[in-house]
């Protein structure tokens, strides 16, 4: 007579769900974009550190969004003064001379980066909201961290990201006059978290020279000057900010988020 064949027993390990935190994925995925991938869907597109960048504008695009995505320890490897002009590293950065050092200098600060990604994800890991997975990996919704559009999967840190970098946008242009420069300032403290220097606007109008940079937009050499200002003033605000944010709310697994942060 055949013995009747026991069904399987499931163990203690099978049985019980298995939880992740998926906004830790979607901060994983966004980390190697900014170092291997590149990300062409964001405005400015992130081109990624290991394969340089086309212009200066696009490398100062890079490092503010390498800012949000570490949480403000990219500056532990790249400090703003390493992306001046004529600093020896942003020179080496850009693909207009792409020799052998050029190269072997991003690879090196690629490798080098690696530390602060994991530093940003380690504290994030405390804030990132878990969901539960059954025996056969199944939840309630699945989340895809290449098409979740919120940095970290927090509105806020893609409200500062898109802030951030429409404020660069601006900058890189000129303004048509002061008004228009005054409103740029004013409209700071959001991408800054409350962090812009103080008295910005004072200082701007009190010295001629800079204000005439700032509302000229025919000339390139102003143009330079403008990069110089976004990265000795305006970036380390920008640093500050992604690592004071907060940025409680979540979107559900599904990478929906509140109808006002759509708008």
């Amino acid at each position: 007579m055949t013995e009747p064949v026991p069904e399987a027993v499931a163990t203690e390990s099978e049985s019980q769900p298995r939880t992740t935190r998926p906004a830790l994925d979607v901060l994983d995925r966004d980390q190697d974009r900014l170092l291997y991938d590149g990300n062409p869907r964001r405005e400015p597109p992130i081109q990624p550190l290991g394969d340089g960048f086309d212009n200066a504008f696009l490398a100062l695009s890079w490092y503010q969004a390498a800012g949000v995505r570490t949480l403000g320890h990219v500056e532990r490897v790249i400090e703003p003064p390493d992306m001046m002009p004529m600093s020896g590293l942003l020179e080496k950065l850009l693909t207009v001379d792409d020799d052998r050092q050029s190269v072997y200098v991003r690879r090196r600060l690629v490798e080098q980066l690696d530390d602060a990604c994991d530093l940003a994800y380690r504290q994030f890991r405390e804030r990132a909201g878990e969901r539960v997975e059954d025996a056969e990996g199944e939840t309630w919704s699945d989340v895809d961290p290449d098409e979740e559009s919120n940095p970290l999967m927090r509105p806020a840190f893609r409200q500062l990201d898109s802030g951030q970098a429409a404020a660069l946008i601006d900058l890189w242009s000129g303004f048509e006059d002061r008004e228009a420069l005054g409103r740029w300032v004013r409209k700071l403290s959001a991408p800054t978290n409350g962090e812009k220097p103080e008295g910005l606007l004072d200082d701007i109008v009190g010295s001629p020279p800079l204000l005439e940079v700032l509302l000229n937009q025919r000339e390139q050499e102003a143009k330079v000057t403008r990069y110089r200002f976004a990265v000795a003033v305006v970036m380390p605000s920008f640093l500050t900010a992604a690592r004071t944010l907060n940025g409680g709310e979540r979107t559900d697994s599904s990478g929906a988020t509140h109808g006002a942060w759509n708008s």
